[in-house]
């Protein structure tokens, strides 16, 4: 029996300090009750359970309670606080409240408080990452301003898809891409973004132009896509004046080549429309009605045609066969021939009205001889 009582005494050493503190595994109990070593509570039947309070049902004044955690050894001694802890902390009758989880980064001998709050449970079950006072959706997630919260498959230095609010009026979701006083890679190769203005209801999907590693800036395509509060997409363009306004070249068609040279749109295939406006920058024909313009002779037409196959001023078919047609400019030499035709046919006319002339005074003169 002495035995069992030696080993006893011997393996699980309690002591009671005058200030009335149990230890378990030590000798100067530092709280009412303090166990040097790990705990194991079990219970087969029905579940273990550990009630921690710091109030009574006749007296329940408490707010918080909860659990704190230090690691001594490194800093041992005076110095050594609590920089973890789970707390519960009261917000409403009948010990309604939430739940935070804390952790101190300070490398001092403060102690965590509910400022150190890095996530907390509401009691309706809303989770704030950041926020202590979650109550508008079921996970909210806040960061110091700019500061952009990452979501990676991969870990450090790999693509991933963050949320940064680089100005108190906008926000962006970003593609291999972070904000920290500017855009840097979060790994290897390309990023995108989608932000938001709030000031104007303005959306703008960017790409970067240059890859890059983490930490690495990264330059954009300003403006790539704009949507205005309008409704109004801008390609190539922060403001947009129609429904689709492309302010640069465009390709319809599945075409793999590069789009004309010096031309806003290449279609690959044919067009159909009702309607189809030109607005010319140069002077429509109405010049050839002018008197001091001067219209070629008959004459120098016909040889013209004669030497080259085609009207003056009139592509030939082998440089509309390479080079195609220019819409406007050709409505414009065409226009240009028909007015020449028309003062051609003017003049016919009153060459022809004075032949008549001519041959009515010559009959009249036949007729009086008789």
């Amino acid at each position: 029996m002495k035995k069992k009582i030696s080993f006893f005494i011997t393996t699980f050493f309690c002591a009671v300090a005058a200030a009335q503190n149990v230890g378990i595994g030590t000798a100067v109990p530092e709280s009412k009750l303090h166990v040097v070593d790990t705990v194991d509570v079990a219970n087969g039947q029905s579940g273990a359970f550990v009630n921690i309070h710091n109030a009574t049902l006749l007296s329940p004044t408490g707010t918080l309670s909860g659990i704190k955690f230090r690691l001594d050894g490194v800093n041992a001694g005076a110095n050594a606080r609590y920089k973890g802890g789970i707390f519960f902390e009261k917000t409403g009758s009948w010990g309604v409240g939430k739940l935070h989880f804390l952790t101190n980064n300070l490398g001092d001998n403060s102690s965590i408080t509910t400022a150190n709050a890095r996530m907390t449970i509401a009691a309706d079950g809303k989770v704030g990452i950041g926020n202590s006072s979650p109550s508008v959706s079921q996970l909210e997630v806040y960061a110091p301003t700019s500061i952009a919260q990452f979501l990676s498959s991969s870990g450090v230095n790999s693509t991933g898809i963050s949320l940064s609010s680089p100005l108190s009026y906008t926000s962006a979701l970003c593609f291999n891409l972070r904000y920290q006083s500017g855009y840097r890679f979060m790994g290897p190769g390309y990023g995108a973004n989608i932000t938001y203005n709030a000031n104007n209801g303005t959306m703008f999907f960017s790409t970067s132009n240059t890859s890059g590693n983490s930490g690495d800036v990264a330059l954009f395509n300003a403006s790539s896509v704009v949507i205005d509060s309008n409704g109004y997409m801008g390609i190539g363009t922060s403001a947009p004046k129609a429904k689709l306004h492309v302010a640069s070249s465009m390709v319809l068609g599945s075409s793999t080549t590069m789009p004309a040279t010096g031309y806003m749109l290449s279609v690959n295939g044919k067009i159909i429309a009702e309607e189809v406006r030109v607005q010319l920058d140069a002077n429509w024909p109405d010049y050839v009605f002018h008197k001091n313009y001067k219209l070629k002779p008959l004459d120098e037409v016909e040889d013209f045609i004669n030497n080259n196959r085609h009207l003056p001023g009139i592509p030939s078919a082998k440089q509309v066969a390479d080079d195609g047609l220019m819409l406007g400019d050709m409505q414009k030499r065409v226009m240009e021939k028909v007015e020449e035709l028309t003062l051609y046919i003017i003049q016919l006319n009153k060459e022809n009205k004075l032949l008549k002339q001519q041959v009515d005074e010559l009959i009249r003169l036949q007729n009086a001889k008789k």
